[in-house]
């Protein structure tokens, strides 16, 4: 079965390995740092487009507070030899990053969507 892979584009100059991350590729943008959040799964763009709400529903400090649940969550699963798939690479994600309102709200149905396919909770309570 072939995994979801998650790739920050990340605004730099160099292409790199990141632990957990399968690569990082960056690209200079007129002086500005733009992020996209890039997902290899085949699943997931039908899935986001039927399930997902608009991005005004809920703040951004509320995406962005998911997501560090979500990620601590998820890195921590990698690293447990008690959970094994979707587990098989930790997400680099930086809270104090400004990621944008796009990235953090698409990530964060991200996470949902890995709760869907899975049957997994990656929070003790929803946040629905």
């Amino acid at each position: 079965m072939i995994l979801p892979v998650l790739l920050f584009i990340i605004a730099c100059s160099s292409t790199k390995d990141v632990e957990g991350i399968k690569e990082i590729k960056a690209q200079k943008v007129a002086d500005s740092t733009e992020y996209e959040l890039v997902v290899f799964d085949p699943g997931f763009t039908s899935w986001f487009a039927t399930n997902r709400k608009p991005k005004w529903y809920h703040s951004h400090s509320f995406y962005k507070n998911w997501n560090t649940i979500y990620v601590n969550e998820w890195n921590y699963r990698v690293t447990n030899m008690k959970y094994r798939e979707p587990y098989d690479f930790q997400i680099n994600y930086d809270p104090q990053e400004d990621y944008g309102l796009d990235v953090d709200w698409e990530l964060y149905w991200w996470f949902k969507f890995m709760e869907d396919k899975y049957h997994i909770k990656l929070a003790t309570f929803d946040s629905r």
